[in-house]
Order: structure tokens, then C-alpha cells, then sequence
């Protein structure tokens, strides 16, 4: 076997597949390490070399994989597009001497609370004032220092799971309760002991699309738009996205970023940085060193520039050392569409309609059929999603809207 990129588990939401097929035109052979085969689809397992299976949850164990598999292959990079697994790939690619994250930076930003702290640190400007609550004692500590309405969160999830706005002591004695249950995060990894207490912040939230190649300084491929539901319940759901927004925050988010991925020493490869701007104040919200989810980096980034940033990643993760260059200007959107009510879901009815509306290029489910949905708690409950083009971000996000505004789905009651 030739040159080999091993990816530590996988996204299954786009960037994935995109990842595989960009690595085999390059003439890659592909290895994909993971824990449980079967929760791949073949999208995802049709388009890989090899399947070797270990616990990615432990790093070490993916290091004496990653360590077998090179004394037989000529392993060029390993990365992932999985949330999840980013310190494990990063140590992994360290092991080999090949570009990379460092493991103590992925691990900063991974966990929230460390995240905090780095930021507290190194950034304060651009920091929230936090509590770790291990305890309920160390919980009503916390709301007393931060004041209600506050933001309380697990420190390891992903996809939004279990962020919640608390407004006073009832709501707060009641998550207590219910994060008691939480062992185990979305990917099966033992929830560290604690939940996080975070200053509430408001103002318009956007993320802060980066890229870095070994040797190179941090490029800003663009600012995305973010639009919330779930408030009116306490939830944080990501209702839709558009890129590339331009207006007068996209400076100060951009800025902020740069200095703040700077001081805590992400330095490598892609990033995903949420914060809210209030003219010219920024506060950061969460740094993910990976590519943006959401279909943001799988598909928006490249339906606007005309450039992959899954391409991007690939670049970064086997040394290139390149500018991002958009080869256009225009804008794309993203419009998830979730359950008003509990139900069967059974499909999308009018899908080929809204396909015939300007700008709209894709419809299609996120739930399977026959899949209990529900109203939205976290993005895991996303149902359908409808994507859009224009000629700015603007349009492409009316355009999906206006498509949004007029699907129907189908979904049988309890």
C-alpha cells in the first residue's frame, strides 16, 4: 500500500466523505480508525482502504495503533473530522513527527472549563467569567458570583447537548438533577466530574472560520452567521447558518480570534471559534480546533469561495504550506428544520417544490424514517435541512428561509 492518511473516527454529517474522496483523488489510500465500525453508514465505510478498529477513546491505545499500522505503511498524516477525537489525532500525529496540533493545545480547548481557563490567562479580554461546579454547594457558589440568568453546560459534549440558560435556583437545582445522569458524552468518553457555570453574554453570535498550515500564520477564510431557537425553553439550538457575513462585527470577531487562537497556541489546521460581538466587545464562547460542522465547512465555505475547506484541512495535515485564495465571491445558507411536536417521522412532502424555488439546492432529511423526533433541545435533534445559494450571504440566507417557511413535514403523532 502507498502513502496512507489515517483519519481517528470520522463526521458523518459531510466533512467525512468529502475528506475520503479528496484524499483518493490525491492518490491516498485512506485507513480509518475507530471504535465501532458499525455506526458508519456506507457513505463513510465504502470510501475507505482500511478499517482498523481500536478504542479511540483512549489515546494511548490509539498510539499503539497509529504505531503498528507505521511500521507497515507509509503513513503521511493523520487527522480526523471528528469533534471528538482531535487530541487523540493530534498525539498520534506527534508520535509520528508529522504536522499537527500539539496534544496539551487540543486538550486547552476541548474541555470547556479548560478553555476558561487558558482564556482567563492568556486572553481575559475576551474571557467569560466562570465557575466549576462539582457539587451543588460549588453550584450556588457559582450563581451567587455570576448573577441569573447565567449558562450552564457539561464540559465535554458536543452539538450543543445539555447547554442550558438558567434564570434562578429552581432551574438550576433542576439540571443538577438531570446532569447526575450523564456519565458518558455523545461519543461514549466518561464525562469529566463537573459541570461549567459561564457568565451570560448577549449580543449576535457568529463563528470565525480559520485555517493554519505548518509555518504559516492564522487565515481567516470567512465569518459565519448564526440564528438560535430554543430561548423561549432555555436551549441553545443552532436554527441556521450563511456565509460569508460581512458587516461591521465580522472585523472584531476576526481580530479577536486571531489573538485569542494565538495566546492559547492553536496553531494548526482548522478552527471553529463561536463568540458574541457587542460593537466593538468580543466575548468567546467555545474554540473547537477543527473544521466548522453544521455543513458550514463541508459544503458553505466551498458553494460561496469556490474553495474546499476539507481540502484545506488535508493541506494542513500533510504539511502544505499554501494561501486560502477564493476563486468567488458569493454567499451560502443553511436552514435546519425541526419537529413543532412530538411524532413518527416519516418524510418531507414537498421536497421536490421547494427544490424549484430560487437559489435552493438541496432538501433533504437528517432524521431517518420512522425515527421518534421532538421539539429541539440540542442540535441532535435536527430533522431536515435545507441548503441555498445567492450572490451574498444575505440572499442565500432569505432564500432558505423563504423555503424554510414552507416545507411540511411528515410526521405522525404519538
Amino acid at each position: 500500500m502507498g502513502r496512507t492518511i489515517i483519519f481517528v473516527e470520522a463526521s458523518t454529517t459531510g466533512a467525512g466523505a468529502c475528506a475520503n474522496e479528496l484524499a483518493h483523488a490525491d492518490g491516498l489510500h485512506v485507513a480509518l480508525l475507530t471504535r465501532e465500525p458499525g455506526r458508519y453508514g456506507p457513505e463513510i465505510l465504502s470510501s475507505v482502504d482500511m478499517t482498523l478498529v481500536c478504542d479511540t477513546n483512549d489515546p494511548f491505545e490509539v498510539l499503539n495503533a497509529v504505531r503498528d499500522q507505521s511500521r507497515s505503511l507509509d503513513v503521511a498524516a493523520v487527522t480526523t473530522t471528528a469533534d471528538m477525537y482531535v487530541p487523540q489525532a493530534a498525539l498520534a500525529a506527534s508520535l509520528l513527527n508529522l504536522p499537527g496540533l500539539s496534544y496539551e493545545a487540543a486538550l486547552s480547548v476541548r474541555n470547556k472549563h479548560r478553555m476558561r481557563s487558558a482564556l482567563a490567562e492568556h486572553a481575559p479580554e475576551y474571557n467569560l467569567p466562570s465557575v466549576l461546579a462539582k457539587s451543588r454547594e460549588d453550584a450556588i457558589y457559582g450563581a451567587a458570583r455570576l448573577g441569573f440568568p447565567l449558562v450552564i453546560k457539561p464540559q465535554e459534549e458536543n452539538d450543543g447537548f445539555g447547554v442550558r440558560l438558567i434564570n434562578n435556583q429552581r432551574q438550576l437545582e433542576e439540571y443538577l438533577e438531570i446532569s447526575l445522569a450523564w456519565l458518558r458524552n455523545g461519543a461514549e468518553q466518561e464525562m469529566p466530574a463537573g459541570v461549567l457555570l459561564e457568565a451570560y453574554c448577549s449580543g449576535p453570535e457568529f463563528s470565525v472560520e480559520t485555517i493554519q498550515y505548518p509555518g504559516g500564520g492564522c487565515q481567516v477564510i470567512g465569518v459565519t452567521t448564526k440564528e438560535m431557537v430554543g430561548l423561549d425553553r432555555n436551549y441553545f439550538v443552532e436554527a441556521a447558518h450563511s456565509f460569508p457575513y460581512m458587516g461591521r462585527e465580522a472585523a472584531v470577531a476576526m481580530a479577536a480570534t486571531r489573538r485569542a487562537l494565538a495566546a492559547l497556541n492553536i496553531d494548526h489546521g482548522a478552527a471553529h471559534t463561536e463568540c458574541r460581538v457587542c460593537g466593538t466587545d468580543v466575548r468567546i464562547m467555545e474554540i473547537n480546533p477543527r473544521l466548522a460542522g453544521g455543513k458550514i465547512g463541508s459544503h458553505l465555505i466551498e458553494m460561496a469561495t469556490g474553495c474546499s475547506a476539507v481540502r484545506a484541512v488535508l493541506d494542513a495535515a500533510l504539511g502544505e504550506n499554501i494561501d486560502w485564495l477564493p476563486v468567488r465571491n458569493r454567499g451560502a445558507a443553511i436552514h435546519f428544520v425541526f419537529a413543532d411536536t412530538p411524532g413518527i417521522f416519516r418524510g418531507i412532502e414537498n421536497a421536490a417544490e421547494l427544490l424549484r424555488m430560487p437559489g435552493i439546492t438541496r432538501v433533504s432529511p437528517i432524521a431517518k424514517p420512522g425515527e421518534h423526533v421532538c421539539p429541539p433541545s440540542s442540535n441532535r435533534d435536527y430533522v431536515a435541512e435545507i441548503l441555498s445559494a445567492g450572490r451574498t450571504a444575505t440572499e442565500a440566507r432569505d432564500r432558505a428561509k423563504a423555503a424554510f417557511t414552507r416545507i411540511r413535514l411528515h410526521i405522525d403523532s404519538n
